[in-house]
C-alpha cells in the first residue's frame, strides 16, 4: 500500500491535503517535496491524517522536519501523534 495525497481544497493562502495509507521511507520524500513546494508558494498547509494507518521512522522524521508554524496536522490517529512526540521528550 502506498501513500495517497489528495488536494481537497486550495485557496491563495492555504491548502488542505488528505493523506491516506502509509507514510514510509518510500513515500516520505514525496510528501516532503509536496509540502515544501506549497510552502514556497507561501501557503499554510493542513494535512488531514485521519486515514494514515502506518508511519515509519523516515515518515516521522519528515513530518517533524516541516515547519510547525506553516504545517498543521489534523485528525491524526493517536499512534501518529505519539510517534511525533517521542523525540520531544528529554
Amino acid at each position: 500500500m502506498m501513500l495517497k495525497i489528495t488536494k481537497i481544497q486550495e485557496s491563495r493562502s492555504d491548502v488542505l491535503l488528505k493523506l491516506e495509507g502509509k507514510i514510509t521511507a518510500e513515500w516520505a520524500d514525496l510528501l516532503d517535496g509536496e509540502c515544501r513546494s506549497l510552502l514556497r508558494q507561501e501557503k499554510a498547509v493542513y494535512l488531514d491524517c485521519s486515514h494514515v494507518d502506518f508511519i515509519d521512522a523516515k515518515g516521522v522524521e519528515v513530518l517533524r522536519g516541516l515547519p510547525p508554524t506553516q504545517i498543521t496536522l489534523m485528525s491524526a490517529p493517536g499512534f501518529v501523534m505519539e510517534l511525533l512526540q517521542i523525540g520531544d521528550r528529554s
